[in-house]
């Protein structure tokens, strides 16, 4: 790969990274790699994540309109999937696909007083709706304001738990990304694929990467 290449996907990363922070209306710094990669899986099968490649993405929408399909989700109703666009200064947009993170340490699951926010196997953070009382507490304390609501309970990617996909398995949505801007795996395997990859520091410890 020739220097300006390397040099134009290292500024695509960060101008990446920076919109998500942007977006999310977050303070957060960008780390290089995470402290995910050196830590014992947090589950039977091990920490699940997804790795983000801005460089690669066309905003074709297939994998927010997969997510809407497998997940039966209303057009009238937030995805739980979507695309975060950035444009600077004339410059090409920038396009990012983003969703629950399923953080390490999720500030949802701490402050639900239902208890109806779970942690489970992969790391998969879901939601059961029969038990959510739609207070907004996990709203509130997602750095990155993730959660949205219907009319049954608040709403979030489960990784396609919900539509039978089993933990550690891959997604609709990623399934969905011809063009390789969209990536699910182990966080260990994603950061051994792309060890440059950078993350959104934040105290809940986000499982999304950007490369």
């Amino acid at each position: 790969m020739s220097d300006s290449v390397l040099l134009d996907r290292r500024a695509v990363v960060k101008l990446a990274a920076a919109t998500l922070a942007f977006e999310m209306g977050s303070s957060f710094i960008i780390l290089q790699g995470s402290a995910h990669a050196e830590e014992e899986p947090a589950s039977d099968v091990g920490q699940v994540g997804f790795l983000v490649k801005p460089s690669y993405c066309l905003n074709c929408q297939a994998c927010v309109d997969a997510c809407r399909k497998y997940n039966r989700i209303p057009f009238e109703e937030p995805s739980r999937r979507k695309i975060v666009k950035y444009q600077k200064d004339g410059q090409d947009p920038v396009f990012v696909s983003t969703s629950c993170m399923h953080c390490k340490e999720p500030a949802c699951v701490k402050v639900c007083p239902a208890g109806a926010i779970q942690k489970g196997n992969a790391g998969i953070v879901k939601v059961d709706s029969d038990l959510c009382i739609g207070c907004k507490y996990c709203y509130q304390a997602c750095p990155f304001g993730i959660p949205s609501y219907n009319d049954v309970s608040m709403d979030k990617c489960d990784c396609c738990l919900g539509n039978g996909i089993e933990p550690g398995e891959t997604p609709h949505c990623v399934e969905a990304c011809k063009y390789g801007a969209l990536h699910f795996g182990l966080v260990d395997d994603l950061l051994a694929e792309c060890p440059d990859a950078v993350v959104i520091d934040a105290p809940t410890e986000p499982s999304m990467y950007l490369a």
